[in-house]
């Protein structure tokens, strides 16, 4: 398994690479004003979507959790009674977009509907994506996963960029990420094929009239709180900065969210870890806290070059046009680092249930919303101290005796 583990890191951080490559070609291939666009329905899809990485967890943790217990064919009712429900979700989701189109135009400022009509089968299919995801990753097929999330990110070129100098714009950039998640979730399918219960036992029915449980609405609020923190700064931008200025934020949000995710493959692999050892206090810390130390050195890589040269970073990744931005590379890079963090909290939080560290994270949402004029580092900063002295915390000694929730 560490062998896996040590491939799919590999190919993570590979996919990370391939996501940056992604945004630098756009930069280059839209004007400020279009990459603007294309990053603030993105900041809105993620957004959206952010359900997706809560059911990935969940699912996750219960695979790993069955598995544990030689519950096989529970492992194979749960993935079609988990895809039962998400297909239900998905559909719902893309109706309530379509319904919601001319308000979401309206409130981003987009200059042309096509990057938004683009968005609808893109928040489908990111709704479809985590009983794959969750399924390998609570399998431990570690590869597999790295193989997969790779494979999006390269789809994300492949069909994005034709798409963008046919004359899409920043619509074909969306609408080709589309086509691309769509070819990978089918190629996922035929991989997972064998562990599909075979119709008739009810499971996928059961799935389409699941209502949502405690834990799931807990752990899709960790998510959507997480989001909102790290992305609601991106739609400020959109709302309140002139287009030029927008581009350049976009910019900076870019060298944010590679620094956020850059470490994501520890997350990857400390869910089914920490749900193995979830009754286990001492364990299941000394998971987190290993996970913590993988992700800080993982972000020193990105703040390296940010506070050596960030006027250097600016030009390499996105060019000239963008050199008034160079001022805000730092702060964005230590917010990056504070947000990855935060992310492996909440991550770490679903996996284990604990479902009163959601108050924590939601915490942090109301300190933003309620003081736009912070810093958006103070603002991770605030929470992740929050988390130190009421739950996970990273730094203190764990007590003699102390219980996780």
């Amino acid at each position: 398994m560490t062998h896996a583990a040590t491939v799919m890191v590999v190919l993570t951080l590979a996919a990370s690479v391939v996501n940056y490559a992604s945004s630098l070609i756009f930069s280059r291939l839209l004007s400020p004003a279009e990459f603007g666009d294309l990053t603030a329905v993105l900041a809105f899809a993620v957004i959206a979507a952010v359900p997706t990485g809560a059911a990935q967890t969940v699912i996750a943790e219960r695979v790993a959790r069955n598995l544990a217990e030689g519950r096989t064919e529970q492992v194979r009712w749960l993935i079609r009674h988990a895809l039962g429900h998400v297909v239900a979700v998905a559909a719902m989701v893309g109706l309530l977009y379509a319904l919601a189109l001319p308000l979401v135009i309206q409130v981003l400022e987009i200059r042309a509907p096509g990057p938004a009509i683009a968005l609808r089968p893109l928040l489908v299919l990111m709704f479809c994506s985590p009983v794959a995801l969750g399924v390998l990753q609570g399998m431990d097929r570690f590869i597999a996963f790295g193989i997969m999330t790779l494979a999006i990110a390269v789809s994300r070129i492949a069909f994005g960029v034709p798409w963008a100098v046919a004359g899409g714009g920043s619509g074909g950039a969306v609408g080709g990420q589309a086509i691309g998640l769509a070819v990978v979730l089918v190629g996922a399918a035929w991989i997972l094929r064998d562990q599909l219960m075979p119709r008739g036992t009810g499971a996928a029915t059961s799935g389409l009239k699941r209502r949502p449980t405690p834990a799931a609405i807990s752990a899709s609020t960790a998510f959507v709180a997480f989001a909102v923190i790290s992305n609601f700064d991106i739609l400020l931008a959109k709302l309140f900065l002139d287009p030029h200025d927008v581009g350049l934020y976009a910019a900076l949000a870019t060298v944010g969210k590679v620094v956020i995710f850059l470490p994501a493959a520890v997350a990857v692999v400390m869910v089914p870890n920490a749900a193995r050892a979830r009754h286990s206090p001492g364990e299941s810390r000394r998971v987190l806290r290993i996970a913590a130390v993988l992700v800080l050195a993982t972000t020193l890589v990105a703040a390296v070059p940010a506070a050596l040269a960030p006027e250097l970073v600016i030009r390499v990744m996105f060019g000239g046009e963008y050199a008034d931005a160079q001022g805000g590379v730092l702060p964005i890079v230590c917010a990056g680092a504070g947000l990855a963090l935060l992310y492996l909290l909440v991550t770490y939080a679903v996996a284990i249930d604990d479902r009163r560290w959601t108050l924590v994270v939601a915490a942090g949402v109301a300190l933003q919303v309620g003081g736009i004029a912070l810093f958006h580092a103070v603002v991770v900063l605030a929470v992740l101290l929050l988390n130190e002295a009421a739950s996970h915390s990273l730094l203190r000694p764990q007590r003699t005796g102390s219980r996780t929730p």
